[in-house]
Formats: C-alpha cells, structure tokens, sequence
C-alpha cells in the first residue's frame, strides 16, 4: 500500500524541524548520549538561531503552556558557544521537561501515522536519554526538510554501529541458513512448511533476520538517498544499480521502469512513474510494464473510472499462483474514486423514480425485464452483492452474489419467509430474510415487497439450477443486469428492452454505495445532535467503534453499522463503499484530523482538499443573516 501518512502538514512538520535542530547539540553536549558530532559548528549556529527567535513550537492549546514555558526556559540558560559550562546541563534539563510535558499531552496535537513515531523516538533522546532509535530519527529526517537531513546524518551511532555493516552481516548469516533450510532452492510455501516442521528453530531464526535485514535495508537505503542528494525520487535503473552493490537488488524488480523514493514504515520503496506519479501499490514480483499506458481506456462495464485517463502502468504476478495484479497512480484512484461518488449523488437525487420504474417493470410480463428488475430491487432494499461467475469458479474460496446464486445450495421456503443464504466476499455470510405476505393487510402495507415475494416464489417453482436466469436457462451476467439498469426508460425492443431500462446515471454496483454512505450520514447526524462538543476519543468511537472495559462501555461505530448492512467488513466498507468526503466530515466538522486508516484507505491528501470537505463544510454551516439597522418608524 502506498503511504499517505508521509505527508506531514505544516504545524508537525515545523515542530519536528526545530526537534531536528536541536538534536546534534543536545547528543553531543549531553553527558548520557555523548554521540560523536560531526559538524558541531553548524549545529552551534543554527541553536543561536533558535535562541534568538525563541519559536515556541508546541502549538497554541492550553495544555502546552507548561512545555512552552520551560522551553523559554531552555532559549534564556543555553550557551552554544559554551558547551562546557554548568548553565547548559540545566538548559538540557529544561529541555527535557518541555518534552516531558508535551508528550504528557500529546493527544492535543493530533498526530498522525510517522508523526507518532517521530514524537515517541524524540521522547526517548531529550526525555528518557536512549540513544536506540537515533538510526530511525536519521531515517525519517527526509520527512521533514532536506537541512535537517545534514545535520541529522553528522551524527554517529553508539558503538559504530552501521546500516550498511548491518545489511552484510544479515546478508552473511542468511545464505549460511538459507543452505542448511532449504539446500539452495528457492524458498517456496511448500518448501517453508517443510523447513518449519523439520527445523524450528532454525526457521524461526532465518524469519528472525528476514525481519532485521527488511530493517537494516531501509536505514540503507535512506543513506544511500541522503549521501547521494536525491530528493525525493530516483530512477528505478540507477537505484537498482547500488543495491545490486549492496546486496539488495531482490527489493527492487529489474523489470520496473520508471522513478523510486523510500519511505521509513512498511515496505522500504515507493514506487512511481516516470512523471512523478506515486502508484497505489508496490509491485513486487515479476512486473510487466503497460506499453498502452497513457492511452484513453472507456470504463465499458461499470462506468466508474476517468475516461480521459490512461490504463495501469503495470502489471505484477504473485508469488504464489496465477493471479496477477494491475498498479494504477493514487491521482487515477482519487480521480476514479470522485467521478464513482459523483455518479452516486446523481442516484440519489434520482433513486425514487429509479424505484418507480422497477416497480412498473416487475409487474410487466417481459421475462428478461421483469427478472432483471428483481435483481435490481433486491440490491436495493437488501444490499446484496450482484456477483460473477468468475468468484465461483475458485477451488478454495467460493463468493456468490444475486447473478450466481443456486436454486436449491443457496434458497430456502418457509411458511412466512423466504431466505437468501450465500457466501460473499472475504468469506463473510450473507442472509437476506424476504416475508411472503399472505395476509392482504401485509400486502396492502408492503405492495413492492409482496410482488417481490410473489415472483422470487414464481422462480423457485421453476427448480432450475441457478435462481435468475433468462430464458434459455443461462444465467445473467452483472453486465446485463447493469445494461438494464443504467439503459433509458424509453422502449428499446432492439436491445430486448421492450419496456424500457431503469434509467440509472450509474450501475447497479454503486447502489451499496448510495445505501452504505445514507446510513453513514444518518447515524452522523445522530451523532451530531447528541454530542455538540466531543472529545476526539468520543468521535474515534462513533466513527469505527470501541470494545468495551472495566472502566468504559463499548460502542458500536457508524463504519461498523454500515458493514453490518452490507455483509462486509468493516475495512472494506470504509474503503470502497462510504463516501470519502462524509467521512472526512466526520472528523472535520469539529476540527479533527482524520485517523491513520482513513488517510491511508482513502488516499487523503491533507494539503489539497481532494474531496472538497472545505467547500462541503461552508455549505453545512448556517448563514449569518444581517440584522436590519433601518428604524422603525
């Protein structure tokens, strides 16, 4: 997954570049560190810097004030010029205290993703004087601003500890396991169940230093990115020629062609294209470069994605099986997923005569019509998933939906209901109860769902393989549900639409879509009316939910409600099917940052507004009307 959490906003990044600044006098001068320094001198002036403008970098809330004052303190007894004297040990100590009190206090910055390890490591140099991740702290300094980077990189390791010696000595011990494990072949899943019950121990080492080498790799690479000045991407030919040097050619495929950076948590590389452009995710094994990249591909099937964009910019096949895997750029992603929520506004401004005409089309006598308006009333008032042939053709890992459901595997008749019961994706159960109405009160209550249940029971008595299916017995396709749902309502007999289509301004797919981001909203505005000023945790726990303790009660999170309703996960359902602008609002209306997992998932862009929240928010709050100054007479 490519990471969104690289992106620091202005107040964080400031407060870590004066961190930065501060760090080379704080480790050399500092009786417990006693780091090697170096440029010592550069990083005297920039102190005096710092003692002369005195930033108070905490932030403005309340809870800073006490870290601000004593690192007024700090700024008033620090000698650069005196490394030597008494008044610089008590400059140190308040220093530390001013860390002490805003890590005591940290809740009220916001942080975010690096900018928690950031705020944890600096804790453990000023507060806890550790010298343990000052390697990490070196890494992560490209985060923030290329002149911490120098001063950051003239600092020396406890012990002459290296990334680079790290790597070789990681490199060394693992061919020496490597041989003993698997004799030289290629580590395969088979062959790793094998080593792990024949050799435990041995097995759990070599995953031992598999973890270290992935660790000593990155602080590597970044040196290599820092020595060399390359800010902040590379082309992938150049960079696979040092880590071929290094030892570490099998990070980056050779196949890939276009620009890397490297990124400080999860895997060592980003990759892009040759414009700059991130790719959503890394590939990694056996990549095939897109010779149509950049060439205008229409969306034929579900209209979603930008016609005026290009196709993926590669391919990757996994290491395991057959499957392969398209990499897109996060802009087409942002791109594709704002025309997809844009066509769902349409449909929701549209879904009460979408409704009326499938109503109308149930009760036509067009077999094709009638059932494929069944299909479409059923995802709409029972989110269920359409599905495709394709989900059940797979050997361990069976998924249906409305177009692939059996007759007899997956339909049962009771006296007053009909249920649905099916497997959908990543294995979560699917139930969808349907009442029969046989008294005309029920009926009268419920016309739609009664001539539902009428033709769903209709169906059943057929006893064909699959439930839905056309006249010559085969099944439908999701294409040619959603050719009917987005077709126009005027007759078509050409296209075996003799009453016409729904007349959807996007496919049956997004209406989960619609159903999902409804709820989300309603249960935020609930939210809204019963906590007109929550804490941050408060919101978290509306948002995605809280597992109950001894000291507080749990919560059920909108995100969880939303994927109870669509038989997904709650993951899934905060990825693919909640608007990403509602849920910015979310956090957003009280002037809360959004969590990890949500700028990560949605590919958030702090500094641009990619989903419009600014406008939306201006919208939902109530005009100032002018007070009439004329006198009455």
């Amino acid at each position: 997954m490519a990471n969104e959490l690289t992106a620091l906003p202005e107040f964080t990044r400031r407060l870590f570049k004066h961190a930065y600044l501060v760090l080379p006098w704080f480790c050399a001068t500092s009786e417990q560190h006693r780091l090697h320094v170096d440029d010592l001198a550069q990083a005297t002036a920039w102190l005096k810097a710092l003692c002369a403008d005195r930033p108070l970098f905490f932030g403005p809330d309340a809870a800073m004030d006490k870290a601000h004052r004593e690192l007024s303190r700090f700024y008033d007894l620090a000698s650069p010029d005196q490394p030597a004297t008494p008044a610089n040990a008590d400059a140190r100590q308040a220093l530390s205290r001013a860390w002490r009190h805003a890590y005591a206090n940290r809740h009220v910055l916001q942080l975010r993703g690096h900018e928690v390890r950031l705020m944890r490591f600096f804790r453990e140099i000023y507060v806890a004087l550790k010298n343990t991740h000052v390697p990490e702290l070196q890494c992560m300094a490209r985060l923030i601003d290329t002149d911490v980077v120098c001063l950051a990189r003239s600092i020396h390791p406890a012990g002459g500890w290296t990334p680079r010696q790290a790597v070789i000595d990681a490199n060394t011990e693992m061919a020496d396991l490597h041989q003993q494990l698997f004799g030289g072949a290629d580590p395969t899943p088979d062959l790793c169940k094998q080593a792990h019950r024949a050799k435990p121990k041995t097995y759990a080492r070599y995953q031992q230093l598999l973890r270290a080498r992935r660790e000593a790799a990155r602080l590597r690479i970044t040196e290599i990115f820092d020595n060399e000045r390359w800010f902040p991407i590379v082309k992938s030919a150049v960079l696979y020629e040092h880590l071929k040097e290094e030892g570490l050619e099998d990070l980056l495929p050779s196949t890939f062609r276009g620009r890397v950076g490297v990124q400080p948590t999860g895997y060592p590389l980003t990759f892009y294209t040759y414009d700059g452009l991130e790719l959503d995710s890394p590939p990694l094994h056996d990549v095939a470069m897109n010779p149509n990249y950049g060439r205008p591909e229409p969306d034929k099937d579900y209209k979603i994605h930008p016609p005026e964009d290009g196709t993926f910019y590669c391919e990757s096949k996994a290491v395991v099986g057959e499957s392969k895997t398209k990499h897109y750029t996060l802009a087409y992603k942002r791109r594709a997923r704002k025309l997809k929520y844009e066509s769902v506004h349409r449909l929701a401004e549209q879904i009460d005569a979408i409704r009326e005409r499938l109503a109308t089309h149930l009760d036509c006598d067009h077999r094709d019509t009638w059932v494929r308006a069944l299909m479409c009333l059923l995802i709409d008032r029972h989110c269920a998933r359409i599905g495709n042939q394709a989900s059940t053709r797979r050997v361990d890992n069976k998924t249906y939906g409305i177009t692939t459901l059996q007759t007899r595997k997956h339909v049962r008749v009771l006296d007053d209901w009909i249920i649905l019961e099916y497997r959908g994706k990543h294995g979560q159960p699917q139930r969808h109860a349907l009442p029969r109405y046989r008294t005309s009160n029920g009926r009268s209550g419920d016309p739609i769902g009664a001539a539902i249940a009428d033709r769903l029971a209709e169906l059943i008595h057929e006893k064909r393989r699959f439930l839905f299916t056309r006249t010559d017995r085969k099944p439908y396709t999701p294409q040619m549900v959603n050719e009917y749902f987005t077709a126009a309502p005027e007759p078509q007999p050409d296209a075996n639409l003799p009453y016409g289509g729904a007349g959807s301004p996007c496919t049956v797919h997004n209406v989960r879509n619609y159903q999902a981001t409804r709820v989300f909203m309603r249960l935020a505005e609930k939210f809204a009316r019963r906590h007109p000023k929550p804490t941050y945790e408060e919101v978290l726990a509306g948002y995605q939910g809280r597992n109950r303790t001894a000291t507080r009660q749990g919560r059920v999170g909108a995100i969880q409600v939303a994927a109870r309703l669509l038989g997904n996960t709650p993951a899934i359902c905060r990825k693919s099917y909640i608007d990403p602008q509602q849920q910015l609002l979310f956090f957003q209306r009280w002037g809360y940052r959004p969590p990890d997992c949500v700028i990560r998932d949605l590919f958030v862009q702090e500094d641009h507004d990619t989903y419009g929240v600014a406008r939306a928010l201006r919208r939902s709050r109530p005009r100032r009307v002018k007070a009439d100054r004329r006198r009455s007479r």
